[in-house]
């Protein structure tokens, strides 16, 4: 009788632990069991830049930026916008994730040039914050400053 009490309470704890590691969410919203599909659904269109929490859009030197993942739990990346000059640009790289799906790594882009205040950033590691049906949210950080690029998809 006490094999099986023992043995009840273990399933449902196991159950419990599944049930409560599907349902992880991001800290902006969307669920983390759902980022790969999400991520790789359709091309983002930059909606809003902000620099340490404050809307730096509009002082923007690229213009038109977009970001597209394909793979399966990683695999090709690809951005393109137009820089201060107008001037169409165009990189690919790889995406994966790391650990809990709550970071990603991009590597195979260079750097870009995005405002007079920033100059030059670049990162290898984005944070999300938000990634459901319609918006994705990441940041990172770089010259002491948070970049934070919010999209919506195209």
């Amino acid at each position: 009788m006490k094999t099986t009490k023992f043995l009840m309470t273990l399933i449902l704890a196991g159950l419990f632990a599944i049930t409560i590691n599907s349902c992880k969410k991001y800290d902006e919203g969307g669920l983390v069991s759902k980022t790969e599909k999400r991520i790789t659904a359709h091309t983002w269109k930059l909606s809003k830049y902000l620099r340490n929490g404050n809307d730096e859009t509009t002082i923007l030197y690229i213009k038109n930026y977009e970001e597209t993942y394909s793979g399966k739990g990683g695999g090709s990346y690809s951005r393109s916008y137009n820089d201060k000059n107008g001037d169409f640009k165009s990189e690919t790289g790889t995406w994966a994730f790391e650990k809990d799906e709550k970071k990603l790594i991009i590597s195979g882009v260079s750097s870009m040039e995005i405002t007079n205040q920033t100059g030059t950033v670049s990162s290898s590691y984005y944070n999300i914050l938000k990634l459901d049906k319609d918006e994705y949210w990441y940041y990172f950080e770089n010259g002491g400053d948070r970049h934070e690029f919010r999209f919506v998809k195209k």
